[in-house]
């Protein structure tokens, strides 16, 4: 739940949103930066609204639907702070989707295990393409130095996974 409270209350730092615009930030942010899926914001909301980090207020224009306007606490803001720090100072052992497969990868035939190893390595490369123009997009663009940190993060990270599966084909 900390990283969930960590990416909402940050969301909010910059001000108020409603539902939908934390929904399609967070959409940007997971499809660019995290692994992590945020399948329904309001239950965190509303945990953060129980635990006094953020207020929400209703807002109506004319016929439309009642929207909800979520703004962080002085409360959400110094629990923000202690979330951003203890998770910098975080050391967790990195996990790739692939790890646990490897564990078993011994059940399936070499011949099947290079084919899909191979259909991977296609899979990274165009993933690092993508990164690739990704960076490229925010080069020239008013971006914040620690996106592009992230951005090269990934692809130094990626790069290692592509060298580590050539090597499992013998393709070094």
């Amino acid at each position: 739940m900390k990283e969930q409270e960590l990416l909402f209350l940050g969301l909010l730092q910059d001000g108020p949103k409603h539902g939908y615009q934390l929904k399609k930030l967070i959409g940007e942010i997971s499809a660019t930066f995290t692994g992590s899926k945020t399948e329904s914001i309001y239950y965190p909301l509303n945990r953060m609204l129980k635990d006094g980090l953020v207020t929400q207020t209703a807002n109506r224009a004319g016929k439309r639907p009642v929207k909800y306007i979520y703004k962080i606490t002085e409360r959400g803001k110094r629990e923000f702070g202690k979330i951003l720090l203890k998770s910098i100072l975080a050391i967790e052992k990195p996990y790739f989707s692939i790890d646990l497969s490897l564990y078993f990868i011994n059940y399936i035939t070499p011949e099947v295990r290079r084919r899909y190893l191979k259909a991977r390595l296609k899979l990274l490369g165009r993933l690092k393409n993508s990164l690739g123009k990704f960076k490229n997009n925010l080069t020239g663009k008013k971006t914040l130095p620690n996106i592009v940190s992230i951005v090269e993060h990934n692809q130094e990270l990626l790069e290692a996974e592509i060298k580590f599966i050539k090597r499992l084909t013998g393709q070094t």
